[in-house]
């Protein structure tokens, strides 16, 4: 048997039409998996932060595919840093409304549709989880990369830095039912940020560059694949080096 296959997965990406996301789905449906879109912009748009939605929607996948063996936390708010954009407000003046925004949409969500997958997953006593942190959820960030005033979205990197504590305690419960739960760490990836964002971030980094578009797949396809079973409640970086520097 191939331990490295998803074929045939039946795989759940939520922010699936995001940055991220726009990637690994294209990715893993090249590898044979079945893959469900959750996202507000999809065809068949699912709200990740309203529970009867994803309750729903979660319904609709087993009752056609009998199973969910994957689940991807991919939804998240981050904006590209600018002049006069809110989520780069200095910290004691951040906006209540978009701490609480972010952390909705970067955290809640992730519990709610875990809370709706994870029983799926328990009564077939298989399945992996997959949270995506950031290498912020891990240090601080370093504001000398962004214009004088600007300040990395406080909001952003507390709630990355929640999703390890969420993931590990999804680890803690789900183990007993063979089900895993881990996390990418990922570093910063080159997307529309200037050319000196992208020489200055990646100077913080071992290999000297911000990560190029597609460079997650593979690690994603891993960690749903049966090649990562003993692989629970870890953070798996993928950083360039960053975060051992």
């Amino acid at each position: 048997m191939n331990r490295d296959s998803i074929e045939n997965k039946v795989i759940i990406v939520t922010g699936g039409n995001g940055f991220l996301g726009s990637q690994f789905v294209p990715y893993l449906q090249s590898k044979g998996a079945i893959v469900k879109v959750f996202d507000r912009s999809a065809d068949a748009a699912v709200d990740i932060t309203s529970p009867s939605e994803v309750s729903q929607a979660v319904a609709e996948i087993v009752e056609e595919h009998g199973r969910i063996d994957g689940l991807v936390h991919t939804a998240a708010l981050d904006a590209v840093p600018g002049a006069g954009n809110p989520q780069f407000s200095p910290y004691e003046s951040f906006p209540l409304e978009l701490w609480e925004q972010e952390f909705k949409v970067n955290l809640t969500a992730a519990q709610i549709v875990t809370q709706a997958v994870a029983p799926i997953m328990m009564k077939a006593k298989a399945g992996s989880i997959v949270f995506i942190a950031s290498d912020l959820a891990v240090i601080a960030p370093d504001n000398t990369l962004y214009e004088k005033g600007l300040f990395k979205d406080i909001a952003y990197v507390s709630s990355k830095a929640g999703m390890l504590g969420l993931m590990r305690a999804w680890a803690a419960y789900l183990g007993p039912y063979n089900v895993r739960s881990n996390a990418l760490v990922p570093g910063g990836m080159k997307n529309t940020q200037s050319d000196e964002f992208a020489a200055k971030n990646g100077s913080l980094n071992m290999l000297g560059r911000m990560a190029a578009p597609g460079e997650y797949n593979e690690t994603i396809a891993y960690m749903l694949s049966d090649a990562s079973s003993f692989m629970t409640g870890s953070n798996l970086v993928v950083d360039g080096g960053r975060t051992a520097r």
